[in-house]
């Protein structure tokens, strides 16, 4: 039981690590890519760093939510079983 917890768990993780790099890898091309046009290395760290922590937030509590209220549900309707 305890280890299909962890499983659900590590999927979980899994799936917010790679939302992470996505997420990062957007926000380093947006942020960096404005050097491009001459924006300064200082204003695009600035802006990597208030993105990155902005949607990384929202992604990963909207994540855990998605995936508890899911487990909740899948529990319930197995109880009732």
């Amino acid at each position: 039981m305890l280890e299909k917890y962890f499983t659900w768990l590590a999927e979980v993780l899994l799936i917010i690590v790679v939302g992470l790099v996505f997420i990062t890898l957007h926000s380093l091309y947006y942020s960096y890519g404005m050097m491009i046009f001459g924006e300064h290395s200082a204003a695009a760290i600035e802006m990597f760093w208030e993105s990155e922590k902005l949607w990384s937030s929202i992604y990963t509590v909207a994540v855990i939510v998605i995936a508890v209220s899911t487990q909740i549900v899948r529990s319930f309707k197995s109880s009732k079983k």
